[in-house]
């Protein structure tokens, strides 16, 4: 159970900083150089904390490179599909006010 709820938890916060970096850097990148960059970024996260999702879950990869680098692309996919998820249901887990704007 807790493997899960930290596996969900990882996978909104890096959801969350790649909104922040998309908001904060000054040049707009496409989505799949984006996507391409997040994906580095969990798998530094992934190794930087020692992480594997794999391992939590009792079935750890056959080389120790492969748990950190297999986790950050698990951990983006999740958090696109939690992003997905949430937004089929009218939640917005994007950042700024882009869409305050528009009018009815």
């Amino acid at each position: 159970m807790y493997a899960f709820v930290v596996f969900v938890g990882l996978a909104l916060a890096l959801a969350v900083v790649g909104e922040v970096l998309d908001e904060v850097l000054p040049i707009k990148a496409p989505k799949a150089l984006t996507t391409t960059v997040t994906v580095g970024v969990a798998i530094l996260g992934a190794w930087a904390i020692d992480y594997s999702v794999f391992r939590a879950f009792g079935q750890p990869l056959r080389a120790s490179w492969e748990n950190p680098v297999v986790t950050g692309i698990v951990l983006v996919g999740a958090g696109e599909f939690l992003r997905a998820v949430a937004g089929n249901l009218g939640f917005s887990i994007s950042l700024g006010n882009r869409d305050r704007h528009k009018t009815a």
